[in-house]
């Protein structure tokens, strides 16, 4: 798995296209998708899957069955509301195959729904755009911060006001994290808690002429021109670009970009979360 780090996010990720996608934020014990299920991911207990295809969700019920052997409470699987029956009836068959039963806890997420995970964090699920159903997610931080007609007062005056108890503070939803999930370019225009994320991963299955826009936009997924086209969207500090086609060398892509990206600035934020194994 590759590490990646950007203030408290800390991420352990497989991101391949077609073969497994999995990423472990083990700061907020919580996982977007199982791939095949890595060893570490038994013991996070929670988990929101993107979609069904297999490289992200094959290892669910390998994932459930590693829990239940280790007397791990039984996890928390959110996912699209319209595979929950369809994921009930794959997991009832494996506990049927192996001959013991687990407990079954699949939840189903619309776009716009909320998991509360602690008090100050929640994870919203957002509109994604797939071949199958699918959704992305945003981690929300709450915070409280200066009303903006503060902002310019002086110091010593807020904290005045503050003693006082007067009105000046406000709660605001921060997004920390964002996921994309496989989808097309839309996914960032829709949702402005992925644009406004302090960190994205956003799919980038396809990066070159051999596999134009067309292609990408065919399966559901997204290329990196429409990424460049769209780069003024992307309010984030770190944009992680994974599920690259296995086709695509970590080199290449670094090529690649650095052949297409004439934005400098853009180019910095970026984080290829690449494998060549």
């Amino acid at each position: 798995m590759i590490e990646f780090h950007h203030k408290d996010i800390q991420v352990a990720a497989t991101g391949r296209g077609g073969i497994e996608t999995c990423y472990i934020l083990p700061n907020f014990q919580i996982a977007f998708d199982t791939g095949r299920s890595p060893d570490m991911l038994i013991d996070i207990p929670r988990i929101f899957l993107t979609h069904g295809h297999l490289d992200h969700a094959a290892g669910l019920p390998y994932y459930i069955s590693q829990r239940s052997l280790k007397h791990l409470p039984p996890p928390d699987i959110h996912c699209p509301i319209e595979i929950v029956e369809p994921m009930t009836q794959i997991l009832k068959l494996w506990q049927k195959i192996e001959g013991f039963e687990y407990e079954i806890r699949l939840h189903g997420m619309n776009p716009g729904d909320e998991i509360q995970l602690r008090k100050d964090l929640r994870v919203r699920a957002l509109a994604s755009h797939h071949r199958v159903p699918c959704r992305g997610y945003a981690v929300l931080r709450k915070s409280r911060k200066l009303k903006e007609e503060f902002l310019k007062v002086d110091g010593r005056e807020i904290k005045r006001m503050k003693d006082r108890g007067d009105d000046i503070f406000e709660d605001r939803d921060i997004p920390v994290f964002a996921f994309s999930g496989d989808t097309t370019i839309e996914f960032l225009a829709d949702n402005q808690a992925a644009q406004q994320a302090t960190v994205l991963f956003i799919e980038c299955t396809y990066i070159d002429d051999k596999r134009p826009v067309a292609r990408a936009r065919e399966w559901g997924h997204t290329h990196l021109d429409e990424i460049i086209a769209h780069k003024d969207l992307f309010r984030n500090e770190k944009i992680v670009l994974t599920h690259f086609s296995k086709r695509y060398t970590r080199r290449y892509i670094h090529h690649i970009l650095a052949k297409k990206i004439q934005d400098k600035e853009f180019l910095d934020r970026i984080f290829i979360l690449a494998h060549d194994d």
